[in-house]
């Protein structure tokens, strides 16, 4: 999408959501649109997101996901559409809307997270450690999105006690995990919220798969 078509496009469905009943994750679904709308405005072209990357909660999805189809398709309403000061061009922005939509329904719960995982983050770096040590794929992903979330500035959660433990686990994580979307997002979380050197991953680079070698390349600048 363009900047400006963008723009539309969060606007339409904060608009749509405003005065709404809400659940608390629903108020941070929404929340993180309206962010994301405010960053795009401040600085455009940056407010790409991927719906996997929204707050959502396993166990209220079915509930969520409802409520954001009815906010989507409010957001096509004429009522909606009226409370813009610029005439938008439908035939571009119902179709977006329609494939957030079905990205939505698509949503797999192995990359969600909920009040277990937020226990274990809570719990410090054992639990963190035994998930991400562990045979279960589903339970790192759910683990790993869920740190996203608490080592993320904009939440302002007080990690500081565990981020280096963390740190060097997810580095481990990247040599040992056979799985590429794991390994990925445990590159992200090392690349956009933690602070180098990232002495693991520098000594063992030739471990890692070729095809995450820039991203290490990038960590390794970063610490030199």
């Amino acid at each position: 999408m363009s900047n400006q078509r963008t723009d539309c496009f969060l606007e339409l469905l904060e608009k749509a959501a405003a005065g709404s009943k809400m659940t608390e994750n629903q108020k941070e679904l929404i929340g993180y649109l309206k962010e994301r709308r405010e960053v795009n405005l401040a600085a455009p072209g940056t407010a790409s997101f991927d719906v996997a990357d929204m707050p959502w909660n396993k166990d209220t999805l079915s509930e969520d996901a409802a409520y954001m189809m009815q906010t989507i398709k409010r957001a096509k309403s004429a009522e909606v559409l009226s409370t813009l000061d610029y005439r938008p061009d439908i035939r571009i922005v119902y179709p977006w809307l329609d494939r957030f939509a079905e990205m939505i329904w698509k949503l797999d719960k192995d990359y969600l997270y909920g009040v277990e995982e937020k226990e274990l983050v809570n719990g410090g770096i054992e639990p963190i450690r035994a998930v991400l040590c562990g045979k279960d794929g589903g339970a790192k992903r759910r683990l790993l999105f869920c740190l996203d979330r608490y080592l993320d500035p904009y939440y302002q959660n007080d990690l500081t006690a565990i981020s280096e433990p963390i740190k060097g686990l997810l580095q481990e994580l990247v040599l040992s995990e056979n799985e590429a979307d794991i390994i990925g997002e445990a590159l992200h979380l090392l690349e956009a919220y933690l602070e180098p050197p990232f002495d693991i991953l520098t000594e063992n680079a030739e471990k890692v798969p070729e095809h995450f070698l820039p991203t290490i390349q990038r960590l390794m600048n970063q610490t030199s």
